[in-house]
């Protein structure tokens, strides 16, 4: 139970890497990412999906544990669940690879 606890926090903290360095990617002008699907177009698209990707990364580091931003904390119960929308979230409109992975590491978080 532990072994898989430490692995969903790993998961996790490689998805929201992986979602930050995305969101980075989303900003810079004309700069590739590895996302499948586009919703919005253009700058100011890639703007949005580039703040969304690294907000929802923040969001799941500060409700895995491993970062401390008291504004990005929705408190002490059910962890497990904010972790996994947020993973869905990822995959719907920011960060498809780091989504996956987070969603795959709070599953494995809660086992």
């Amino acid at each position: 139970m532990a072994d898989l606890k430490k692995i969903g926090d790993l998961l996790v903290l490689l998805g929201a890497i992986i979602g930050i360095i995305q969101g980075i990617l989303w900003l810079i002008p004309g700069g590739t990412t590895f996302s499948f699907v586009t919703f919005l177009g253009g700058v100011l698209g890639s703007l949005v999906l580039g703040i969304l990707a690294i907000l929802f990364s923040l969001i799941a580091l500060v409700n895995s544990g491993f970062l401390k931003i008291k504004a990005l904390d929705f408190g002490k119960t059910n962890k497990f669940i904010v972790i996994l929308i947020i993973g869905i979230l990822m995959v719907l409109f920011a960060s498809d690879i780091g989504g996956i992975l987070v969603i795959l590491g709070a599953i494995f978080w809660v086992l």
